[in-house]
C-alpha cells in the first residue's frame, strides 16, 4: 500500500471519528447566530467622515400599519438597545468616523431595527422611519444600488438588521441608496447578559467582515 493511499485512509479514518464525536444539532444557541453583510461595491466609503444614528432601535412588528396618521413604531427594550447603538457607534469610531447629529447633514445615516418573530419580508416599510430622517416626505424610500438584500421570507427569533444610508444622493424619486447592510440572525433566549454579549460580538462581527468601511 503506498504512502498517499495511506494517507488518505488515515484522513478518512479522522473524519468519522470527528463525525462520531459531533452531536446532531447546536449545543448553544450562540452556535445559531449567522451574520450577513453586503455593500455597494461602487460607494466611495473613504470619502465619508460623519454619520448619524437614532437613540432608538425600532422594533419590526408584521401587525403595524406604517404610513397611517399618527402612526409611531414600538422600540426595543432599553437594555438590548443599547447594546445595539453602542456597538454600532464603538466600530464606526473605530473605523474613523464622527457621530453628529442627524440635523448636522451627516455624511451617513445608520438606521438599526430589529425583530422577534418567525415572519419576516426584508423590504419593511420605510415609514417606520419618518419619525427620524432628516428631509422625509410622501413617497420617500430607498433602493439597494449595486446589490441586493438577502430575500427572506422566513427568519428565526431574534434578528437585527442595520441599513447605512447616504442622505446626500436622494433621487429625483425621493429615493435614498442603501450602501451597506447586515443582518445579524439568532435566538433571543438566555439572560440579559448574555443577549447583550452576544448582541455586541455579532455586530462586532458584521464590521469585521466588512473592511471596506474603514477610512
Amino acid at each position: 500500500m503506498n504512502t498517499k493511499l495511506n494517507q488518505l485512509l488515515t484522513m478518512g479514518l479522522l473524519a468519522l471519528l470527528s463525525l462520531a464525536c459531533t452531536p446532531d444539532g447546536a449545543e448553544y444557541v450562540d452556535e445559531l447566530d449567522i451574520v450577513y453583510t453586503n455593500h455597494d461595491p461602487n460607494f466611495n466609503f473613504t470619502s465619508k467622515g460623519t454619520f448619524a444614528i437614532p437613540d432608538e432601535v425600532i422594533k419590526i412588528d408584521v401587525e403595524d400599519v406604517p404610513g397611517e396618521p399618527g402612526f409611531v413604531p414600538d422600540f426595543v427594550d432599553p437594555v438590548y438597545a443599547n447594546a445595539i447603538l453602542e456597538t454600532i457607534k464603538s466600530n464606526m469610531r473605530n473605523y474613523g468616523y464622527t457621530e453628529v447629529d442627524e440635523s448636522a447633514n451627516p455624511d451617513l445615516i445608520i438606521l438599526p431595527s430589529a425583530m422577534q418573530t418567525d415572519q419576516l419580508y426584508f423590504y419593511y416599510d420605510w415609514w417606520y422611519w419618518n419619525w427620524y430622517y432628516p428631509g422625509w416626505g410622501p413617497g420617500w424610500g430607498w433602493y439597494y444600488p449595486g446589490y441586493f438584500p438577502p430575500q427572506v421570507s422566513r427568519i428565526r427569533t431574534g434578528s437585527v438588521f442595520i441599513q447605512m444610508t447616504d442622505p446626500s444622493n436622494q433621487s429625483a424619486t425621493d429615493k435614498i441608496p442603501v450602501v451597506w447592510t447586515s443582518v445579524v440572525n439568532g435566538l433571543f433566549e438566555g439572560n440579559i447578559n448574555s443577549i447583550s454579549s452576544r448582541i455586541t460580538q455579532t455586530i462586532d462581527q458584521a464590521f469585521e467582515q466588512s473592511p471596506y468601511l474603514a477610512k
